[in-house]
């Protein structure tokens, strides 16, 4: 039985179709861990049925639009329970240095 996720986009070309990308996605399985979301490194098809072994995904938009037709996705890795987040006008590396004196 395949399992059901959703994840949500800004731009429906996020989802570079046949790459490995990373996506955040949530379970959609009912239970105690419905909704659960994962930071994942998968494989995602616009025709589900090109990817017969993969499991369906939900693509949203932003304000929670739900795109018509249901994407197939294979995770290859779980990279964790969430993405981590760059901080705003911060580079990569950046270290920040912070003064404990008024």
């Amino acid at each position: 039985m395949n399992k059901e996720y959703d994840t949500f986009v800004s731009d429906i070309g996020e989802l570079a179709v046949g790459q490995e990308i990373e996506l955040v996605i949530r379970d959609l399985a009912p239970g105690p861990r419905q909704y659960d979301s994962c930071w994942v490194k998968a494989v995602v098809a616009n025709l589900p049925a090109s990817m017969p072994d993969g499991d369906v995904l939900w693509v949203r938009f932003p304000l929670g639009f739900l795109h018509p037709e249901p994407y197939a996705v294979k995770v290859v890795e779980v990279l964790g329970e969430y993405r981590p987040r760059q901080q705003k006008g911060s580079r990569p590396g950046q270290v920040y240095e912070y003064s404990t004196s008024l």
